[in-house]
């Protein structure tokens, strides 16, 4: 086997070893699929993600600085989430988006 050849066998193994770690690491995230979940609720889920400073927290590059932080964060935003504040979000939003719907609708006409 030539160097070459070698060292690109070397980082196969290793890109092919790194591979599970890299995806623990932002299994957090769901992949791109058709969401069962209605736009007030993603939206109130962002917000309730911004609010509890994990999107902070997320913004980070160094995670083992911010692991303290990150699982605050993480409980904050389980406890908000469950929360009445996530339905009241839910609701403001559902309000906001029917209102557009019936603002749209009588704009097209």
């Amino acid at each position: 086997m030539t160097a070459k050849t070698l060292i690109a066998t070397a980082l196969i193994a290793l890109s092919a070893a790194a591979l599970p770690a890299f995806a623990q690491s932002y299994s957090h995230l769901d992949p791109i699929t058709q969401s069962q979940k209605s736009r007030a609720e993603v939206l109130a889920d962002l917000e309730i993600y911004r609010e509890s400073g994990l999107a902070a927290v997320d913004r980070t590059e160094d995670f083992s600085l911010n692991a303290g932080q990150r699982a605050k964060a993480q409980a904050r935003y389980a406890e908000m989430k469950a929360s009445p504040t996530y339905a009241a979000l839910v609701q403001r939003y559902a309000a906001k988006e029917a209102k557009g719907v019936a603002t749209e609708g009588i704009a097209a006409r």
